[in-house]
């Protein structure tokens, strides 16, 4: 008995069929049949059946054509003699006719990956050989939904499984090399036990790109990067070292609504310094430099704390913890800190007008208009409230609201030029250096020595401190007069 494939020309025009040696895979709606090529690559009306068409002509060992119904047997192997059964359609009645038959073949779809596939049948129990090799076809089966393609990367050409090669003369979103689409899952898919699950090499381009079109300004990423254990996204540059050059960063990140990288740390353990939400390490860990025109809004790093310290500093043995400079120093909830001394934030409830490098007396407390909370209040120092005496008066400062719309505000103090009149904030020394201490004009005329303490007597002059009883002492001299300005530096410790 002996049974040949039989594929008749005018299925292949009108059905499309799958030439697979004796072997034919069919669609059951034409491909192509939508002019709309969006809407037939993305949304088709079927998906390809996991079945194959099958023909044959069927005769006896003389070549006569056989007619009836006969038992028929399919096997898949993955070698042409011996190998391993792959898929056995079991025994089956089919009809022939003038020795012609055809069946479909309900296979695994998991079988067609690629690697190489021989078809056995047995008829009416007699086994015929040799096997048929199923042979690569116009349309291959294994690019139906679902479809695997399996190889050694060392053993092709270029030591990848599946190259795709796409020219481009512009940059567009719709055209690709290669694109995926999806409503709920991934629309490209990468897993690697050992090695990169997917990788982007490109000269002047991007290795990678993502993009989000979603017009919610709060959802969707342009890429999304997990890690169990790992690193959720690393990124290096190779570029010419400059400070800082921004065009070449590690990773980079920008957005027109939201912060350029946003980082977030576990908070499930509470007392671990391993979840923060950001890591930085270099020659300096972090630079950051606000740009933004607007005064008020253009820090050059904001920092904030939900239950806990704003910011956490601590450096090696015999460095600061942390350095701030520039004209104000460190400003914080109302104190004012320099290396000069210790400078609280107060405000003048006296009459008098207090001009920077006067002694202050305290004058009570005021709420601040930061927070609510408690602000000392001062006066100018005079023969009435001399035993009240606090400090030194070292500048005016200006208070804002800043408004960040949205119904965001921030209060905001800022040091300025000028006196302080009544009602209005400054910075007081209370504590260390006063480097310019206004003296009256009997202070002017004593001749000072490095050491000398200085104190105000019940009447509101300046002298040295045996020279006045029940004077309070300010502090020690620290320097010369300067004769133009009639001021001392005063080292600030009161009595």
């Amino acid at each position: 008995m002996k049974v040949r494939d039989y594929l008749p020309t005018v299925f292949i025009g009108a059905l499309a069929l799958l030439v697979l040696g004796g072997l034919g895979a069919y669609w059951p709606t034409l491909v192509g049949a939508n002019n709309n090529p969006a809407s037939s690559a993305s949304a088709p009306v079927d998906v390809v059946a996991d079945a194959i068409s099958y023909q044959g002509f069927l005769t006896d060992n003389n070549g006569d054509p056989l007619t009836g119904d006969y038992l028929i047997q399919f096997q898949l192997y993955n070698a042409e003699t011996g190998g391993t059964l792959l898929w056995d359609s079991g025994d089956r009645l089919i009809g022939v006719e003038n020795g012609l038959f055809e069946t479909k073949l309900e296979i695994d779809e998991d079988i067609f990956n690629g690697e190489e596939l021989w078809l056995a049948q047995t008829v009416g129990g007699e086994l015929l050989t040799p096997r048929q090799e199923l042979l690569p076809s116009p349309m291959a089966h294994t690019l139906r939904p679902g479809a695997v393609i399996k190889g050694t990367a060392s053993a092709v050409t270029n030591s990848y499984t599946l190259e795709v090669h796409q020219n481009n003369d512009t940059f567009a979103f719709n055209r690709g090399a290669i694109a995926g689409q999806t409503t709920t899952g991934n629309a490209i898919y990468g897993l690697a036990e050992n090695g990169r699950a997917i990788f982007g090499q490109t000269k002047n381009g991007y290795g990678v790109y993502g993009f989000d079109g979603g017009s919610n300004p709060n959802e969707g990423y342009g890429g999304y990067f997990y890690s169990i254990n790992g690193i959720g996204v690393y990124g290096y540059s190779g570029a010419d070292r400059s400070h800082p050059n921004i065009y070449a960063p590690g990773v980079y990140g920008e957005s027109n609504q939201g912060v350029g990288v946003y980082g977030r740390g576990d908070t499930s353990n509470s007392f671990s310094f391993n979840n923060e939400g950001g890591y930085f390490e270099g020659g300096k860990g972090l630079f950051a430099r606000g740009t933004d025109t607007a005064v008020q809004l253009g820090y050059g790093a904001r920092i904030f704390s939900n239950n806990y310290r704003g910011l956490y500093a601590q450096s090696n043995s015999g460095f600061f913890d942390a350095y701030f400079g520039g004209d104000g120093g460190i400003s914080t909830n109302g104190i004012v800190d320099r290396s000069g001394g210790t400078r609280l934030l107060a405000i003048n409830l006296g009459d008098a007008t207090v001009q920077p490098g006067d002694l202050v007396a305290l004058a009570g407390v005021s709420p601040s208009p930061e927070n609510g909370e408690s602000m000392l209040g001062i006066a100018k120092v005079d023969g009435e409230n001399q035993k009240a005496v606090i400090g030194v008066a070292a500048e005016l400062i200006v208070f804002n609201r800043v408004d960040h719309g949205g119904g965001i505000e921030n209060a905001d103090f800022s040091p300025a030029a000028g006196n302080i009149k009544s009602q209005s904030y400054l910075v007081i020394i209370t504590d260390g250096l006063a480097p310019a201490v206004n003296l009256d004009a009997v202070g002017r005329q004593v001749s000072w020595e490095i050491g000398d303490k200085l104190a105000i007597s019940t009447s509101g002059t300046f002298g040295r401190a045996a020279a006045s009883e029940g004077a309070i002492v300010v502090g020690k001299v620290a320097g010369s007069i300067d004769a133009e300005t009639g001021t001392i530096p005063l080292f600030i410790d009161i009595d």
